[in-house]
Formats: structure tokens, C-alpha cells, sequence
């Protein structure tokens, strides 16, 4: 029975175009589990090597090496490359307000908010509801790959800044994963700075979603009015169930 079961599944894969037998086979790869708690790291040392350990960061870490390459591959750095570097910085606090209240926090309500829902609002959802679940903390492959297999035609055929900024994308999306995994943990907050991220993020989660959606910077929750005091925000239903 288990030697059929097999070679339905394998039949099964082999009927399903390439990127769709691609992504399934990532997302088994991916899945195993349990992979512990966020809770249990203490110390930065620890939380290095549980990031590296773990499944999802890697996959990661090869595509931002990779964006590396390529950038490398188009020649010297010049002044542009340092303007689009500026404004990659610049632009990160609110690229990553908008994809986390747009996207990662989409409801099915509407024709937009339910592919939002289904591409990766359902996946933050579980996350919300278990917030130091390693299982659910960090980008998945898939979409990892896909958005650099994109970023691979502007890196190559574009201009040589237009590399430089697939770059600043990948070097960004690792600065998100990293952070949002260190503030799920208890490594204790050293600096103001980090002290503040730590403090936003927590009321994220445990008083209202739909406030304190930076990770990396609060700059995008203060320009865009989305970090009040704590009592003028209610306890939201998701806050409730985490």
C-alpha cells in the first residue's frame, strides 16, 4: 500500500506543470516539523544559528547571494548605484507597511483582499496565532524564488543600477525575515532602537494587527498614523486568539 501510495503521488507530480511540481516538492521540503519555538532562543549567538538551521532562511540567504552575482557580473559600482541604494533604504519602512496591511494582513471581502488572502494572508494568519512558532515565521521558498527568478531579468538585462537595486530588494526582504525572527525571540533589547522595534511589534500582535505593522523601522507606522498609544487601540479578535 505505501509503495502505491507512492507512485500515485510520484504520477501525480509528473502530470503537474514544472513551477506547480517545483513548489509542491519545495513546500514538502519546507514542511517538516515541529521546528521549536522562538521563545527558546536567548542569546543573539543562539538565534544566528537557529536561523541558519532552519529550512526557510537558507533558501533566502542563496537568493540574495545569488542577486549578489549578478550585480557583480555588470561592473564597478558608480554614483547611481549609490542614489538607488539611498532610496532602496529610504523606501523600505513604507514597501514594508504596505505589503504587511495590504498583503500579509488581506481579507477575503473583496476580489483584491481575497487573492491577497490566498497568496499569503492565510499563512500570516497562523502565524498571529501562533507568534513564536517557528513553522510558520519566515518566507516560504516558493515565494522567495519566484520573486528572484523575476528580479533576474532587470539584473541581467537591465541597466547596471537597475541590478543594483534587485540587490537592495533581496538585501531588504533578509533584513525583514532576520528581524521579524529576532524580535519573536527572547534575546533582550540592548539598544533604544531595537528597544522601540521590540515594543511595536509585541503590540502588533498582542493588542491590534492592524497597528505597528513595521518591522525593520517605525518610520512607515509614524508618517502614515499607524502607531497610537497603546490604550487608544482596542484588543482585536486575532490579538484575543495569540
Amino acid at each position: 500500500m505505501a509503495r502505491a501510495s507512492r507512485v500515485t503521488t510520484a504520477a501525480a507530480n509528473a502530470a503537474r506543470p514544472l513551477p506547480t511540481a517545483l513548489f509542491a516538492r519545495l513546500d514538502r521540503l519546507d514542511r517538516p516539523g515541529p521546528h521549536g519555538s522562538a521563545a527558546e532562543v536567548r542569546t543573539l549567538p543562539a538565534a544566528a544559528r537557529r536561523f541558519l538551521r532552519h529550512p526557510r532562511p537558507p533558501v533566502l540567504l542563496g537568493c540574495v547571494g545569488a542577486l549578489a552575482a549578478m550585480r557583480a557580473a555588470r561592473g564597478p559600482w558608480r554614483v547611481r548605484d549609490a542614489g538607488v541604494a539611498a532610496a532602496a533604504v529610504a523606501a523600505q519602512p513604507f514597501v514594508e507597511w504596505g505589503v504587511h496591511r495590504l498583503l500579509l494582513h488581506a481579507r477575503s471581502g473583496s476580489r483584491f483582499g481575497a487573492v491577497g488572502y490566498q497568496l499569503a494572508g492565510y499563512g500570516h494568519e497562523q502565524h498571529h496565532r501562533d507568534p513564536t512558532s517557528l513553522d510558520t515565521m519566515f518566507l516560504r521558498p516558493r515565494e522567495v524564488i519566484t520573486g528572484t527568478v523575476l528580479a533576474t531579468v532587470p539584473a541581467l538585462f537591465g541597466p547596471s543600477w537597475a541590478a543594483t537595486g534587485t540587490l537592495c530588494a533581496g538585501l531588504g526582504v533578509l533584513a525583514y525575515d532576520w528581524t521579524h525572527f529576532l524580535l519573536h525571540t527572547r534575546v533582550p533589547p540592548r539598544s533604544a532602537y531595537y528597544r522601540r522595534l521590540w515594543r511595536g511589534h509585541r503590540l502588533h500582535h498582542y493588542r491590534n494587527e492592524r497597528h505597528w505593522l513595521g518591522v525593520t523601522s517605525p518610520l512607515g507606522d509614524l508618517v502614515l498614523g499607524t502607531n497610537p498609544q497603546r490604550d487608544a487601540v482596542e484588543l482585536s479578535s486575532l490579538a484575543h486568539s495569540g
